[in-house]
């Protein structure tokens, strides 16, 4: 069978479920055979053999079920970087993006000097601020396979980036003195939110926080006395800038921003 035609079927596969069925059906011919998107295109008369074919329709057929197309490439991307995602891991949205331009312009501003990261996931958000600063950037997680994720995007990069395993600032604690700007997209989503079938596939406690979406922040700010004179900048959910006005007010300074999409998707907390 040439790509050609390997391609047109994927597509027709893959029409039911994606709003983009020929971009999809691109990204897993480029996994399956191991080519760009560019040498695909200009080799669509070549012919490819049954196994990869058969795999290539296995793959669209999973992917039309429902499975996530990142963890079928096994491929994301977040501020202009390809970073290596699996399942069990956390795939990064492109909003969370602004929450990185918000920290460098901070760390600009004020001249901090470390970062930390929670929650890091693929490693996206900590990468990026090495990258594009000159701080010190510690990422914690409290899964194993994120970091292993998160280590091997790192290494790619080779970014100023040391990988910490632990639960909200437990990680931090031999350092959190000298941590001067805290980040994290951390789970905000309701138990009771219906969401859609690919992003269930996702790892539910990298989503989900309890009733109100609000149990990562109330266990974060538990202990206010280990923030003190820091800087946090969160993603939450635009239906949850009062009840965290209510649950940070006595804490310090709140700030929200909006996301690309004109959505309160942030908050800035400058800690008393």
């Amino acid at each position: 069978m040439k790509l050609r035609e390997l391609y047109t079927i994927l597509k027709d596969v893959l029409k039911e479920a994606s709003e983009s069925p020929g971009s999809e059906a691109l990204s897993v011919l480029t996994k399956v055979t191991s080519q760009t998107r560019e040498r695909l295109l200009m080799n669509f008369e070549e012919e490819v053999p049954e196994e990869v074919c058969q795999l290539a329709i296995s793959l669209a057929k999973k992917r039309a079920g429902g499975y996530p197309l990142q963890y079928i490439t096994e491929r994301c991307y977040f501020y202009g970087l390809e970073l290596h995602v699996r399942e069990g891991v956390f795939v990064p949205r492109i909003e969370t993006e602004m929450l990185v331009e918000l920290a460098l312009k901070l760390i600009e501003e004020k001249g901090f000097k470390m970062v930390a990261d929670v929650g890091t996931g693929t490693g996206c958000i900590a990468i990026a601020i090495a990258l594009e600063s000159e701080c010190e950037v510690l990422a914690t997680d409290i899964s194993e396979r994120a970091l292993e994720v998160a280590r091997c995007n790192v290494e790619r990069y080779r970014a100023r980036v040391r990988l910490l395993k632990g639960a909200y600032l437990s990680p931090l604690l031999p350092v959190l003195n000298d941590v001067q700007l805290i980040v994290s997209n951390p789970p905000y989503v309701p138990t009771s939110a219906e969401l859609p079938f690919d992003v269930l596939k996702e790892p539910y406690e990298a989503l989900f926080a309890g009733e109100d979406g609000l149990d990562f922040y109330r266990n974060f700010f538990s202990d206010p006395s280990l923030l003190a004179r820091k800087t946090i900048i969160m993603e939450m959910s635009p239906e949850q800038e009062e009840p965290l006005r209510t649950l940070l007010k006595d804490l310090g300074t709140i700030t929200f921003f909006k996301d690309q999409f004109n959505r309160t998707r942030f908050f800035r907390l400058d800690v008393a």
